[in-house]
């Protein structure tokens, strides 16, 4: 340490900052910033779907018992009690595809509240939270799948995997998704 008899404290200070910033190492910098886009990963037969995570509220086990629900469609398997609140639940691959889902133990039902409309989508598997690099996203490339081409928002192919990203708002505007009379 300098002598510090004879300086006043404020150039001691002065001093100690200077000596300290001499042999201090900087912070590592990260050069690029990514963004990362989320979503909630699904699979609709041999199809692998995401869809935004704010366009999922819930994801929920399928309930032993739907009440059906008469003069609907086949692909409203029934309504669900939630929490004390009727959700109709839609088979996503009926109602798109006319294949009704086989209901096993990895489906699930993704509780969507789109536009004023709450529904459940029952989906054949739900494999969680994807995170894909943002400039990954193919908006380009046309979807291989017809029936999911309306409702396609672009592509990720990430980890020798294809993901449709899946518009759930799209969904709920489609006439196809809304006329679930018969």
């Amino acid at each position: 340490m300098a002598n510090a008899v004879g300086q006043s404290p404020f150039q001691c200070l002065v001093d100690i900052e200077r000596r300290a910033r001499q042999r201090a190492k900087g912070l590592p910098r990260e050069e690029q910033v990514q963004e990362i886009w989320r979503g909630i990963s699904f699979r609709v037969g041999d199809t692998y779907l995401v869809s935004n995570i704010t366009h999922v509220d819930r994801i929920m086990n399928c309930p032993g018992t739907l009440a059906k629900v008469p003069g609907a469609k086949t692909w409203v398997r029934g309504l669900a009690n939630i929490r004390g609140i009727l959700l109709p639940v839609i088979d996503l691959n009926a109602c798109l595809t006319s294949k009704m889902t086989s209901i096993e133990s990895r489906s699930r039902i993704l509780i969507i509240n789109q536009n004023g409309v709450y529904a459940g989508l029952l989906v054949d598997e739900v494999m969680g939270i994807k995170y894909f690099p943002e400039e990954l996203l193919d908006t380009e490339t046309p979807c291989q799948e017809a029936w999911v081409s309306p409702f396609n928002k672009g592509l990720f192919h990430y980890e020798q995997q294809t993901w449709v990203v899946f518009d759930m708002q799209t969904l709920t505007e489609s006439n196809q998704f809304l006329n679930a009379a018969l």
